[in-house]
């Protein structure tokens, strides 16, 4: 890295949050409506915003209106419906060994759409969702979860597996499973025996904006690319903090409003 393009990275991270800096986020909001909260345990939720950061540890909830797509370093897509809590339990991703990566979830409430990336493409057994009645693995790339006493799965491409204390149940594509209890095993069903409306939230949701670009199995996406081991993304966030401080400097009525939420 040559001695200008080191001082230019550094004054672009000079304009970040410090925690940005230090740590950056694993993963992006990409669209958002209706109230929609990020936050950890610790600490109180605050409202999310489109292009804001999204860190390990952090729960993410959507209220009676509210909806979010979130787009993750390996590329992988999680949709998130109304009335979800959802954690970003753990999540680990280098673009030279996407083979070793690690994505772990989990949905305590409502649903969501997940479809996976490199890691999900290169370390199947490094991704999974828990449930609160089976915890999910993948078999495929793209797929419905929801919770409705029961844990409720549609596959759409591919196939997934929930496991539980009574076995694991497989769902192949265009097939459905359900899992009453987290002590008795799934069973598949007919998908035209899933409680009305269950899915018809999630499938409506557009998709389309956040996996465009996203990076396919066995290649370099531009979501996974990285600037001096930061995601580029968290680079352009940067930049665009960068030009609304100087707009500010000089007069301007700008300011940056993406943040990364703790």
């Amino acid at each position: 890295m040559s001695q200008i393009f080191r001082s230019a990275f550094w004054a672009v991270l000079a304009f970040l949050p410090a925690s940005l800096a230090l740590a950056a986020p694993v993963g992006q909001i990409v669209e958002t409506k209706g109230y929609v909260t990020v936050g950890v345990p610790t600490q109180a939720p605050v409202s999310a915003s489109k292009g804001g950061g999204i860190e390990v540890g952090q729960v993410i909830t959507t209220g009676t209106n509210g909806q979010t797509v979130i787009k993750f370093q390996d590329g992988q897509v999680i949709a998130l419906k109304s009335n979800s809590i959802f954690r970003v339990t753990n999540y680990k991703f280098d673009q030279a060994a996407p083979e070793k990566g690690e994505s772990l979830f989990a949905l305590l409430q409502g649903g969501l759409r997940a479809v996976t990336g490199l890691i999900g493409a290169n370390n199947k057994t490094g991704w999974r969702l828990a449930t609160p009645t089976a915890t999910v693995g993948i078999r495929g790339t793209d797929f419905l979860v929801a919770i409705d006493q029961a844990s409720y799965l549609k596959v759409t491409q591919g196939s997934v597996s929930a496991t539980n204390a009574g076995g694991t149940l497989i769902v192949n594509v265009n097939e459905a499973g359900v899992i009453s209890s987290a002590s008795v095993a799934g069973v598949t069903v007919p998908v035209s025996s899933l409680p009305a409306g269950l899915f018809a939230e999630l499938e409506a949701m557009s998709l389309s904006g956040a996996l465009s670009g996203a990076a396919a199995a066995g290649s370099t996406g531009a979501s996974a690319a990285t600037v001096g081991g930061v995601p580029a993304w968290v680079v352009g966030v940067g930049i665009a903090a960068g030009v609304g401080v100087a707009a500010s400097n000089n007069g301007g009525d700008d300011e940056t409003t993406t943040t990364t939420h703790h």
